[in-house]
This record gives structure tokens, sequence and C-alpha cells, in this order.
């Protein structure tokens, strides 16, 4: 199976696409795996585990049901993880150079570090 991220050839319809792993998801006992092409059209397939290969899914109901899946379980989370709490991307630490050389030393000793 295809990893998050990772890149492969397939061919759907005659044509050969170059895709990136989004997601793979289980549901209902399926395991579907998400991709997109470099023009951000995503493609959807469902992974056989008895070949150990890739079917291309072109039922529109199944791939909508799929990407809103995806979307709503995944992409739409409100509660990503606790970092978005402890505002650690809001504050602004602040760095006073002259503070941290100044520890007591006379002129010459400054000027040497």
């Amino acid at each position: 199976m295809y990893s998050q991220g990772e890149t492969f050839y397939h061919n759907i319809d005659d044509e050969e696409f170059e895709l990136t792993v989004l997601e793979n998801l289980i549901i209902r006992d399926k395991e579907y795996l998400i991709t997109e092409d470099f023009d951000g059209t995503n493609y959807i397939f469902l992974y056989d585990e008895d070949e150990d290969d890739l079917i291309f899914v072109d039922d529109s109901s199944e791939i909508n049901a799929v990407l809103d899946y995806w979307k709503e379980e995944y992409l739409g989370a409100d509660n990503i993880g606790d970092w978005d709490d402890d505002e650690y991307y809001d504050r602004e630490d602040s760095f006073d150079h002259d503070d941290y050389y100044d520890m007591g030393y006379d002129d010459d000793e400054k000027d040497y570090y």
C-alpha cells in the first residue's frame, strides 16, 4: 500500500497520471486511497488486499461519499492538538542582544565577546 505523501504513476482511461497520496482511509471494511494529480484533481482508489492492486473508483456517488467523509472527519476537525491552546504561535519572543552580553564584564572583556 502507498503511504501519505508518496507519488506513483497510474493509467486511467489509457492516460498516465502522476498521483500523490493524500490519505489512506478505511470505510466500512474497504480501504480507500485518496490521491491528487499535478492539477489538483482528486482520484479515489479502492485497495484490493487479495490481489495487492489498486482499483480506480469511477462511480461519482462513491467518490463524493469518500471525499465528504474525508473532509468531514480529517480536514474539518476543530481540535487538532494541544499546541493550539498554549498560544505558542501567537506569542512573540523578545531577545535583547545587549542584555544577553551584559553580564557584568568590564569594557575590555565585552569587546572580546
